[in-house]
């Protein structure tokens, strides 16, 4: 427990002096994402945007593909990704796949943990976007699908950090998972918060990120609600880093709070069991 207690503190210390490395949120996304904001977002801008990122073009293009968008017709291009989904998904696929190249290590411990919280971060993603249409929250399914795709952007910090010191300092042997996860599990909320705030995203998905773990949340605040039951849901499953499957979903105060059937529940876990695909 001392060790445990230890290394949180240097973890802690290392962030709170202002010499950690940020992670730095993709500059494509970005400008999509500020274009997606304004009152009437030029589609041209983004579309040009997008195919003039030939990596990015051929990701986007195969996930519009994948089965949780799926469609009668193959969409070939960038125009036609925008007209079959919307400029709103498009943007959101973009997070995606440029958010994904941040869950790389070169060492095999965080590696592996960060494949299964990139894993995590899509089915809290798809799932919270699944639950803003199932309750009719139209409107904010786009904001619902970024939120919950970012809701643990502060366990990727953390990770980075540990890796920064191991590079730093050679103390890679002396790291073990029990202590990445007492890490993570105590300080992601309040660096996640802070880190979105360095990325100057709006508050709601700051308080998001945290709270989205916290005892006492603000039932009202939808966008909250929908990632909590998001994160509990693939917990329950085992897609990501903790597993519950004894947890009873329609117990939770989330549900509750959606007002979900016992039915929605069961849908909610099969969509998400059948729909997890992008994290190959």
């Amino acid at each position: 427990m001392t060790a445990q207690r230890s290394f949180v503190e240097i973890i802690n210390t290392h962030l709170s002096s202002g010499k950690a490395q940020l992670p730095v949120f993709n500059a494509l996304a970005v400008k999509i994402q500020n274009e997606i904001a304004k009152e009437d977002p030029n589609v041209q801008l983004i579309e040009k945007l997008i195919v003039n990122d030939a990596a990015v073009t051929s990701e986007v293009l195969k996930v519009s593909n994948s089965s949780f968008y799926k469609g009668l017709q193959q969409i070939s291009t960038i125009r036609n990704a925008i007209v079959r989904l919307g400029v709103n998904e498009v943007s959101n696929i973009v997070a995606l796949v440029t958010h994904k190249n941040q869950f790389r290590s070169k060492d095999p411990l965080l590696k592996g943990i960060m494949r299964n919280l990139w894993r995590h971060s899509v089915g809290c993603a798809i799932g919270s976007h699944w639950l803003a249409n199932q309750i009719g929250m139209i409107g904010i399914k786009h904001e619902s699908f970024f939120a919950g795709l970012l809701h643990d952007v502060g366990k990727l910090l953390i990770l980075k950090v540990v890796g920064d010191l191991e590079k730093n300092n050679g103390a890679g042997s002396q790291i073990t998972n029990a202590l990445l996860t007492e890490a993570m599990d105590g300080l992601h909320g309040k660096y996640g918060a802070f880190l979105m705030q360095h990325w100057n995203f709006p508050t709601r998905f700051c308080k998001v990120a945290q709270g989205h773990h916290a005892e006492e949340f603000d039932s009202k605040d939808l966008l909250l609600v929908m990632v909590r039951l998001a994160d509990k849901a693939c917990n329950k499953l085992g897609i990501g880093l903790g597993e519950a499957s004894s947890l009873a979903l329609m117990a939770t105060p989330e549900a509750q709070a959606l007002q979900l059937s016992e039915m929605d529940l069961a849908n909610f876990e099969i969509f998400l069991e059948d729909t997890i695909v992008f994290d190959s």
